[in-house]
């Protein structure tokens, strides 16, 4: 463990007491010493691990040992008898906790470092873009109606590029899989905005006039505008998220090898 701080003989021993869950009255029991001296040693560890908390400490030591040191060290050899079955029950507890919450964070943060989210944010970015400059080109749509909705926009464009690089990643897609996912998830659901505008929203939007929930009327031009483009961008994301993950799962059959041998074996003959 060269590559850690130089600690007492007892930092390292509250610091493996620290990594199996143990609270610092427990670490206190099972050194014998006081609470506040345990404490003291944690702030000394803190400053050396230049870190403010039992979990950065924890991750900092998975970071730099790759995880192979944690488990020796958590496997304490230092006694902790008279325990009470509620102490036990509180360090199982922390423990299962401190595992979980640490493999997750492992987990998680390799995920989003990976090259099929980078692809995957990326690619919807780039169609996202694509389709504002078309809009824009055509006059379809004006920079000063577009403008307050750019961090919506790409905010929507991330979350459909990360869902698919993340599930992408977990279940072992390839990553021309997933830039397709990404490509077609972003780019074909704008076609269906307005179709589900016209046969879904709309027919709810009259349904919720007639039962009197509101009234167009009434309803400022401003705020019908911000309700439109709110459904509108959110069709985008949740059709986008569904036709990428659609494609990740989708399969094409090869066709059999065992037509192509007879038709082969028919023409010898």
């Amino acid at each position: 463990m060269a590559q850690f701080p130089r600690l007492s003989n007892r930092e390292w021993e509250v610091v493996k007491l620290l990594l199996q869950g143990k609270s610092n009255k427990l670490i206190a029991s099972s050194l014998g010493i006081s609470d506040r001296t345990v404490e003291f040693h944690l702030k000394n560890i803190y400053a050396k691990f230049q870190v403010s908390s039992r979990i950065e400490l924890i991750l900092k030591l998975v970071n730099a040992t790759g995880g192979l040191e944690i488990q020796k060290l958590g496997h304490s050899t230092v006694a902790s008898t008279g325990e009470i079955a509620e102490n036990k029950d509180r360090l199982n507890l922390r423990m299962s906790w401190a595992k979980s919450f640490i493999g997750k964070e492992i987990d998680m943060k390799k995920l989003l470092t990976s090259k099929h989210v980078l692809v995957g944010v990326m690619t919807t970015l780039f169609t996202g873009t694509m389709w504002v400059s078309a809009l824009l080109y055509s006059q379809s749509l004006f920079p000063s109606e577009i403008k307050a909705w750019v961090a919506p926009l790409i905010t929507v464009w991330v979350i459909i590029g990360l869902t698919g690089g993340l599930i992408g990643k977990r279940y072992g897609n390839t990553l021309q899989r997933v830039f397709f996912s990404a490509l077609f998830g972003a780019g074909l659901s704008p076609f269906t905005v307005i179709p589900l505008m016209m046969f879904v929203v709309l027919p709810i939007g009259k349904l919720a006039e007639w039962l009197g929930m509101i009234d167009p009327a009434t309803m400022p031009n401003d705020v019908a505008t911000n309700l439109t483009m709110i459904v509108m961008i959110t069709i985008w994301l949740f059709v986008g998220i569904f036709i990428g993950i659609m494609l990740l799962f989708l399969t094409f059959k090869k066709p059999e090898q065992a037509n192509v041998q007879a038709q082969a074996s028919g023409q010898s003959l």
